[in-house]
Order: structure tokens, then sequence, then C-alpha cells
């Protein structure tokens, strides 16, 4: 997966049976559905994620040979 993106619900009805549908509690999500009781454009956004594309560019083999910034357990030390 080079590129990934996703689109916003802007459709409070739709939103609120497919909470229903997954089963999720929808005081959960108020908030949300708040925002949308106010109207919205249909909206996403899409990225290129950098490490991604630097396994791309390079040729290596595995995403972890080019994270810049690695993560791992007990690397931060306070």
């Amino acid at each position: 997966e080079l590129m990934g993106g996703s689109l916003r619900k802007e459709r409070p009805e739709v939103l609120q049976t497919q909470l229903g549908d997954f089963g999720l509690d929808q005081e959960e999500y108020q908030w949300y559905m708040d925002l949308c009781k106010y109207g919205t454009v249909p909206h996403g956004e899409w990225g290129i994620g950098f490490e991604r594309y630097m396994l791309m560019v390079t040729g290596m083999d595995n995403v972890r040979d080019v994270i810049p910034f690695p993560r791992y357990n007990n690397h931060c030390k306070f």
C-alpha cells in the first residue's frame, strides 16, 4: 500500500443508521452528530506514507529498513 484515503460521512441520517448497524453506542458519537447538524460538504483526504514511498524509491525489501525514527519497546527511556 503506497497511498491511502478516506471520505467523511456528511449525511447524519446515514451515519446514525450505520452506527446502529454496527452496534456502536450513539452517545459516544453524539459530538460528531452535533457537528453534522449544521451541515457540511462532502470531503475527504488522501496521503502517501513516507516510509512506503522510501521503500519504493530505495528498492528495499522491508519497510522497517527505511523508517527514519523506528519505534519499538523500551526505545524511549524516561
